[in-house]
């Protein structure tokens, strides 16, 4: 049920970005090379530097570390989209960073994670070998519902317009079951957890939401979209790498613990920076 929700909410979430994307915005992400390079240092580095240290301080587990670790060195989640949405963000900016990140971390979650279990090359080679898949994945359901999206918006604009708010609705119909769903499953599990691990988790979070704010100078629709696609983790490839790593199912719930805390934030964050539109 979990997994179904999940992928409706990232065709569904995509799909409505690239319906508001249009060939101006897409052209204007063109000079925003610099911009791309400062994403993925935080998205790729900064954040999985500030998990690992987190880990240290708490003395978490190695599992519980591991899942953290993991929603930290996968960035570029597909629903993403709605939140920018519901930021008032930049649908181009967005796209573009989101695009990228995705894309990125295809290769560097792999690496990020082999390092970090102190591995061998060979477990780092064997890590690579699920690459094809995780294309096709990405493909499937990001790449795929955006490029379509857009598509429609470019040549029926009218449908674009009526369709556009009957997906966001499905996205937040997909959202609340998610978040549901997990406080429903997994309470105990995320009550026995403890304080430590849901303030590392907050921490590690809210760094992600804020750093567009603060580390960047540019347009403040800019800067919301940039914080929302640095704050939504590709939960999927972290689950996929998790069970490719190890069959731990701390890990695993830690991972979907990330997610319902990291929901919780973005709703709050994403309407704050809707209401305060100079932010």
């Amino acid at each position: 049920m979990l997994e179904a929700a999940l992928i409706l909410l990232a065709l569904s979430s995509m799909s409505s970005l690239g319906l508001e994307l249009t060939s101006e915005q897409l052209n204007s992400t063109k000079k925003m090379f610099k911009i791309g390079i400062g994403v993925c240092f935080i998205n790729l580095f900064l954040l999985p530097l500030l998990a690992f240290i987190l880990c240290k301080v708490f003395q978490l587990s190695s599992a519980i570390s591991l899942g953290i670790f993991l929603c930290a060195s996968s960035g570029g989640g597909a629903s993403a989209g709605l939140f920018i949405l519901k930021a008032k963000g930049a649908p181009g900016t967005g796209a573009a960073m989101l695009s990228l990140l995705n894309f990125m971390s295809l290769f560097t979650a792999p690496v990020l994670i082999t390092l970090y279990a102190g591995s061998s090359l060979f477990e780092l080679e064997k890590a690579l070998r699920v690459l094809p898949k995780l294309l096709a994945i990405g493909f499937i359901f990001f790449g795929l519902p955006l490029g379509i999206g857009f598509w429609i918006r470019k040549t029926k604009e009218n449908i674009a317009f009526r369709v556009s708010p009957y997906l966001v609705r499905i996205s937040n119909l997909a959202l609340g079951f998610s978040i549901l769903y997990l406080a429903f499953k997994y309470w105990e599990q995320i009550l026995e957890f403890g304080p430590f691990v849901w303030t590392t988790i907050f921490l590690v979070s809210v760094f992600s939401f804020t750093s567009g704010i603060f580390l960047f100078r540019e347009k403040a629709e800019d800067r919301r979209s940039i914080g929302i696609v640095s704050g939504i983790r590709n939960l999927s490839l972290a689950l996929f790498l998790a069970n490719e790593q190890t069959g731990d199912p701390r890990v695993l719930i830690t991972i979907l613990l990330y997610g319902f805390i990291m929901y919780l934030a973005a709703f709050p964050a994403s309407f704050f920076w809707r209401r305060w539109k100079n932010v």
